[in-house]
């Protein structure tokens, strides 16, 4: 075996011939295929780990809902505290913005109590400016607004209740619409912009603000002291199977889902598609095998020779077959190598060269508007890596198996006459 490793070392880097090109070329495919695996696997797990923590950041563990909401949440919160979790009570519903003449209603209205924000929602980590007080008439937008709506601390805004709004109107039976005369006289309620917050997930910083939770029930006329939903959190947010179960059977008669049934489309989309992406991509090292199997094919003609002289020299065909295969091996080896520590040092440049290509191409490759994060995210996984080397050597040995094959059939006495 000693032999077959020797000589397979040598015929990568023969002397007087050209086929040492044409193995670099071989070795430069595999690098390039496993490197772009590498890369690709690396950025969709990292794309997927950071939309769970920015989602766990952004979102409750848990959500408990009530039909036409919680009118007592003191009891609910009592009976998620016996089945060994916390909970907070929110008023969340839409709303509509106004400044001046302008209407935003692309907006979430969060109606938080102010130690619950702290304890719960960490946005003093996410805070940019001012203070996460939640006083009557206070508001907390997103840097994501101030910029938008061009409004700094101390401004003030309008939010409309659309379950309000829509009360002041009623259809006529002939058609047509008219005002409403059992409607309450509505105005929309002013509120001062004391805080700017940025949890970098582009979908929740683009449409949630944060209000006193009594100013927000008072806005969509929810009974004082009531909640829409219950926000809830567990020890361990990624196994969560028991607690659930527990929450269940404590809160019967209330809807409970966990975070991952609340996002379970998002987060199986990015499971298929990154098996899809390794899939597809697999197909790069399949060409680079092909590669090989051709310099090997070559290797074996321009070595006809000396595959008649080991033979003379005793040497059997298992032994001419395992000099080539090796061959394949060394080369899907050194490939797979060289292919990691590429992708390792792209994953590591990743943003300054994603910023280079923008500049140069004068457009937005990685746009927060559609992908949610400020940078592109990576995290590469041992496991991962290893599935990627193994299949790219793999491959290159199988492609070296039909021209070991076609070495160990040579006749020694017509290899030793060619010419």
């Amino acid at each position: 075996m000693s032999t077959a490793w020797f000589l397979a070392g040598k015929y990568l880097r023969p002397r007087r011939n050209a086929v040492s090109v044409i193995t670099l070329i071989s070795v430069i495919g595999v690098t390039l295929g496993v490197a772009v695996l590498v890369i690709v696997l690396a950025v969709m797990t990292g794309f997927t780990d950071l939309m769970k923590s920015k989602l766990l950041d952004t979102q409750a563990h848990f959500h408990v809902r009530g039909y036409g909401g919680i009118s007592d949440p003191e009891s609910v919160l009592a009976r998620i505290r016996e089945a060994g979790a916390e909970g907070a009570p929110v008023v969340q519903s839409p709303a509509l913005v106004q400044l001046g003449q302008m209407l935003d209603a692309q907006i979430v209205v969060f109606g938080v109590d102010e130690q619950d924000v702290r304890k719960y929602m960490k946005v003093d980590g996410a805070l940019k400016s001012g203070t996460l007080k939640l006083g009557r008439g206070e508001v907390i937008i997103s840097s994501e607004m101030a910029r938008r709506w061009g409004v700094q601390l101390g401004d003030r805004i309008l939010l409309h209740a659309p379950n309000r709004l829509t009360g002041l109107v009623r259809f006529k039976p002939e058609g047509g619409v008219e005002l409403n005369p059992d409607s309450p006289v509505y105005l929309p309620t002013e509120f001062r912009v004391t805080g700017i917050y940025s949890f970098g997930k582009y979908d929740f910083d683009r449409s949630v603000i944060f209000v006193g939770r009594d100013d927000a029930a008072e806005l969509f006329g929810l009974p004082w002291g009531g909640a829409s939903i219950i926000y809830g959190w567990v020890r361990e947010p990624f196994n969560m199977e028991a607690d659930l179960e527990k929450l269940r059977d404590a809160l019967d008669g209330l809807v409970v889902t966990s975070w991952q049934e609340e996002n379970r489309q998002l987060l199986g989309v990015l499971e298929v598609e990154k098996r899809m992406m390794f899939f597809l991509l697999v197909f790069i090292v399949l060409v680079a095998a092909f590669s090989i199997a051709n310099t090997l094919i070559t290797s074996v003609y321009q070595k006809t020779r000396e595959i008649g002289i080991l033979k003379a020299l005793g040497a059997g065909d298992g032994m001419v077959m395992q000099i080539f295969v090796l061959q394949g091996l060394l080369v899907g080896v050194i490939g797979s190598l060289c292919g990691t520590g590429l992708g390792a040092l792209v994953l590591w440049l990743r943003n300054d060269i994603l910023n280079a290509a923008s500049r140069l191409t004068g457009q937005t490759l990685f746009p927060k508007e559609f992908y949610y994060f400020n940078e592109l995210p990576s995290h590469m996984v041992p496991g991962d890596v290893l599935i990627v080397v193994l299949c790219a050597v793999m491959l290159c040995t199988i492609g070296a198996v039909i021209p070991a094959l076609r070495a160990a059939k040579l006749d020694p006495a017509k290899a030793l006459r060619y010419e």
